[in-house]
């Protein structure tokens, strides 16, 4: 006999999987009505949850669900590798689900968890809009926030991004560039608002004008977006003195543009990126970026998280310092330049 699944139950009941899973526990932004049918539709196919004993007796399940939008960006890579290895040291499993940049699947991915009965969360939301409806999903869960996408009641761990950027900058200005360029970095994102902010406070301050090149489009076609900008930018023999990039990845796309149009780093510009991925500093690359301390973010929000699982009640802010990591993309610009 066929086993009944969460599927079959899902498509008498005329709801989705994840409202299913949901109704089953219980959670209090399920109607009664759709609880009922759910029910109903449990009884007629003779269906019996497949919880853990753990999960039915309401203990802790020492796991904990970790959601990150684009797992194949070796910066969310290396965070959820911190994160990971501080858990399993506490004695923590995690669940983790990439959900490409997709605020419907985001919202999924938080019911999928909740019906896995973890015992807290750590998410780095798609954007700020998409994070304002976690609330009503997560209720009493424990969760930390990671990134600059929280609300401002929640836990988070982030970098100091308007603090980075504009340290670029000024490097950049040290080396004698009064031309520097912004580059990259979708339009609404809270994470570009916070870098564009120290950019221009560092341009300001030096008296240089602003800019800036960013994308109106959606995250999957950002990358290549970048690297046809930086192509157009140099093909139109205006190269700039120095293109401050919005992240490491936007920064290798300019580095494919460069070399495409003949151009060298740093004989020709100075790049900088952000975010410290692992293969930027690869002697072939040696991308100067600012570093987010991703390993230390990652560890630290789980500890933040073990500590609300605990029972603790205090919201948490931590903003970690960034560090420019200076390496072979940049030089100095002689004034008769």
């Amino acid at each position: 006999m066929k086993r009944v699944t969460v599927r079959d139950i899902a498509a008498l009941a005329g709801v989705s999987t994840s409202t299913v899973s949901r109704a089953l526990n219980d959670h209090p932004a399920i109607s009664p009505q759709t609880k009922k049918a759910v029910r109903d539709a449990c009884e007629a196919l003779n269906y019996v949850p497949d919880f853990t004993a753990k999960g039915l007796s309401g203990h802790e399940t020492h796991t904990i669900g970790i959601v990150v939008p684009d797992i194949s960006n070796p910066y969310f890579s290396a965070l959820c590798t911190a994160m990971e290895g501080r858990a399993a040291a506490a004695g923590y499993r995690v669940i983790l689900i990439n959900t490409l940049h997709d605020p419907a699947y985001e919202l999924d991915a938080i019911d999928q968890l909740l019906s896995h009965r973890v015992d807290g969360m750590l998410i780095t939301a798609c954007s700020p809009g998409s994070q304002e409806e976690h609330r009503a999903l997560l209720g009493s869960t424990p969760c930390v926030y990671l990134g600059s996408n929280h609300g401002p009641r929640c836990s988070y761990v982030e970098a100091d991004n308007a603090r980075g950027a504009y340290e670029a900058a000024q490097y950049l200005r040290l080396l004698g560039h009064r031309g520097t360029v912004f580059l990259g970095g979708r339009q609404g994102s809270r994470t570009l608002e916070q870098r564009l902010s120290g950019y221009r406070r560092s341009m300001a301050l030096n008296g240089l004008p602003c800019r800036e090149i960013t994308w109106t489009g959606a995250e999957s076609g950002l990358l290549d977006w970048c690297g046809e900008q930086a192509e157009a930018l140099f093909r139109s023999g205006e190269c700039p003195d120095a293109i401050l990039a919005y992240s490491d990845m936007a920064a290798v796309r300019v580095l494919e543009a460069a070399e495409a149009c003949g151009l060298r780093v740093p004989e020709d510009f100075s790049l900088v990126g952000f975010d410290n991925i692992t293969f930027g500093g690869l002697p072939q690359i040696g991308l100067t970026t600012v570093s987010q301390r991703k390993f230390q973010a990652g560890r630290l929000a789980v500890d933040r998280l073990l500590e609300k699982i605990g029972g603790a009640e205090a919201r948490t802010e931590d903003v970690l310092p960034p560090e420019l990591i200076i390496r072979s993309t940049c030089r100095k610009r002689e004034e008769q330049e």
